[in-house]
């Protein structure tokens, strides 16, 4: 399904959710703007894979591969970063949830300074630090996002909104290394996030909710993946930097339309 018609979508489903009467477990109480949860669910899913999109930009421009390329990421996805924080701020919710985004907010303009400047390579694993920790705050908000619905089936967004910041983790560590950060945590980092996509994989594969666009956008996820894979598993080279850095984006892509779909589905069955 190509972007344009996921994006007529979401837009059809939210202009259909303004002035209807809120139905149990789709948005918060007593807010007339709040977002659908399972809607809250990706766009604060998402700042997890922002975090690590945009440190693995950072390190990508730092070893001048694609850095043309890297710097549009880069922009790019603070610009993302913000929208979507702008989002959840306005669609309310209970106290504890405005404190979780508070506390994404604060780790949010940590990582802008961050990534300030002109990228360097020495700076790369600070910059891969600040991001884990907006990625961990992120983590909780999505997380307690979940809590909130009344549906089991919420936790397929969240599983596929995971998918999008594994692919970005796992390219970042494979930048990391090629920086001159290799260690055991780095490895680690990098096939600690490959094994968990090819499980979140199986996961999707077998969710109860799907569609023909679903299960065509998933079959594109897995066919993209095994680019990105192959790739991380070889050895450092000019090549194999630009490849991991393509594949990387073009599954990062993928894995945002299945879970926009997801997220339309969800909403939809209620």
């Amino acid at each position: 399904m190509s972007n344009r018609i996921i994006r007529g979508l979401s837009r059809r489903t939210l202009l259909g959710q303004a002035g209807a009467v809120l139905v149990a477990g789709l948005a918060w109480p007593a807010q007339a703007k709040a977002l659908p949860i399972s809607q809250a669910i990706n766009r604060a899913g998402r700042l997890r894979a922002l975090s690590q999109r945009l440190s693995k930009a950072y390190v990508q421009a730092a070893l001048e591969v694609l850095p043309d390329r890297a710097q549009d990421i880069l922009a790019n996805t603070q610009q993302l970063l913000a929208g979507s924080l702008a989002e959840l701020s306005a669609g309310g919710g209970p106290a504890d949830l405005q404190a979780q985004l508070t506390a994404v907010e604060r780790d949010h303009r940590a990582l802008v300074a961050a990534v300030g400047g002109r990228p360097r390579r020495e700076a790369g694993l600070d910059v891969a630090r600040t991001a884990d920790t907006l990625l961990e705050s992120a983590n909780r908000l999505t997380q307690a996002y979940e809590s909130q619905s009344r549906q089991a089936s919420a936790r397929i967004v969240n599983v596929a909104g995971r998918q999008r910041m594994l692919s970005q983790r796992a390219a970042r560590a494979y930048f990391l290394a090629a920086a001159g950060h290799d260690s055991p945590a780095v490895r680690n980092q990098l096939a600690t996030a490959r094994s968990e996509f090819g499980q979140g994989l199986v996961t999707l594969q077998a969710a109860a909710i799907s569609t023909p666009a679903i299960r065509n956008e998933l079959e594109l996820a897995r066919s993209q993946w095994l680019f990105q894979e192959a790739a991380l598993a070889r050895a450092a080279s000019p090549e194999t930097l630009q490849t991991v850095a393509t594949t990387s984006e073009r599954v990062y892509e993928v894995m945002d339309n299945l879970t926009a779909l997801y997220d339309a589905a969800l909403r939809d069955l209620l």
